[in-house]
């Protein structure tokens, strides 16, 4: 049995008929098994966008469209009330993973699976180096 917060993911999950794996990383670790999704949120102008970003960039919230940007914790997967935007970076792998309802629970998923579930627009969304 899942913790609650967890339970909410795998549930959204269930509900979507995705096809995802759920781990619980072991205590004290903080890698995830594969490419790693960071979800950065920011009140944009007064509405709420989450931008799903490899976890190694940087998000431009000047591509988010947002004039004002303030950084806000993000909401749980997923992101209910937001609007969602995936780094297309991130299409080009087979399985990514996203935080599930804990720093020490993570879920694998497609690309395309979490493109549809969280309801994101693909583009560019992270600073150029």
């Amino acid at each position: 049995m899942w913790p609650p917060s967890v339970e909410e993911v795998a549930e959204a999950f269930r509900a979507a008929g995705a096809e995802a794996r759920l781990e619980e990383l072991p205590e004290g670790e903080r890698e995830f098994p594969g490419p790693a999704v960071r979800a950065d949120a920011f009140d944009c102008d007064g509405r709420l966008v989450v931008a799903l970003v490899p976890a190694e960039r940087t998000t431009d919230p000047r591509r988010l469209g947002c004039v004002n940007a303030r950084p806000v914790p993000a909401p749980r997967f997923p992101y209910a009330g937001a609007a969602v935007y995936l780094d297309r970076s991130l299409l080009g792998e087979q399985t990514v993973w996203i935080e599930a309802g804990s720093p020490r629970h993570v879920a694998g998923l497609s690309p395309p699976q979490l493109v549809r579930i969280a309801c994101a627009q693909t583009g560019q969304f992270v600073r150029e180096d």
